[in-house]
């Protein structure tokens, strides 16, 4: 693996594809002012001027099946990464998205995070706050950040740096404007935390196929259990053959 792979997640228009862009460079994600998200699958971005590669997604949205359909875009993303020759798209490291003006990140969209990315149980976290153009609320929105992640114990760990970002002009009035900012740092941070996500990534890949792996066997042996119980073919002998390719395959 040359690059690491970044993942990027949110609420739909918390401003992702916005990021993405500010951070390649160019204008690679499509952004819109409208309440659906404009990522309808997973995209890569690459770019020879940052030592990640970035991988956008279809955007947490207020709908039931919307949300799932977000969830199980990341979900099939990652059981891919897991196959043979797919070894490249694995998730290296998260940035998750908070819209800094809404003031208030519920519990539910750090819930929609865990399930989308359950399979990367050692994979660090950064927190992004975009939209961040108040500088006096922005202790206040890293103060909710760390206390919506602690209350989820069993994400918590993965939470690496909560960062605030401006990822382009926002213009107040005709004399104030808030400036770009957080971008270069973002990246410094990103490629700090690289070699550690990648060995998480190596580690849940693993862990992966070995739950898998085991549910096969399992299947397996039960299958041909119970076909054995049916037509009473199957002797004690060879129950006990099926136990020990068990132990083999695990």
């Amino acid at each position: 693996m040359n690059k690491g792979n970044i993942l990027v997640i949110g609420n739909s228009g918390v401003g992702k594809s916005t990021l993405i862009n500010a951070v390649l460079g160019e204008d690679c994600a499509e952004t819109n002012w409208g309440s659906e998200g404009t990522t309808r699958e997973l995209e890569l971005y690459e770019t020879d001027a940052i030592p990640f590669r970035i991988i956008d997604t279809v955007g947490f949205e207020p709908s039931f099946f919307k949300e799932r359909r977000a969830i199980n875009a990341v979900k099939k993303w990652s059981k891919e990464s897991a196959k043979s020759g797919h070894e490249d798209t694995g998730i290296n490291a998260i940035w998750f998205c908070v819209d800094g003006t809404a003031r208030k990140l519920f519990p539910k969209t750090i819930n929609n995070l865990s399930k989308a990315t359950a399979m990367w149980k050692s994979v660090p976290v950064i927190v992004v706050i975009t939209k961040s153009y108040s500088v006096p609320e922005r202790e206040q929105n890293k103060k909710m950040i760390n206390s919506a992640f602690a209350k989820q114990k069993s994400y918590s760990k993965n939470l690496c740096e909560v960062l605030c970002v401006v990822a382009s002009t926002f213009t107040l009035n005709d004399t104030a404007y808030a400036p770009p900012e957080g971008i270069s740092e973002l990246i410094d941070i990103t490629s700090k935390i690289m070699p550690e996500g990648v060995r998480g990534s190596a580690n849940d890949i693993a862990k992966f196929k070995l739950n898998r792996k085991r549910a096969l066997s399992q299947a397996t042996v039960g299958a041909a259990t119970a076909a054995g119980v049916v037509v009473g073919a199957i002797p004690i002998p060879f129950s006990d053959t099926l136990y020990s390719l068990q132990q083999k395959l695990l």
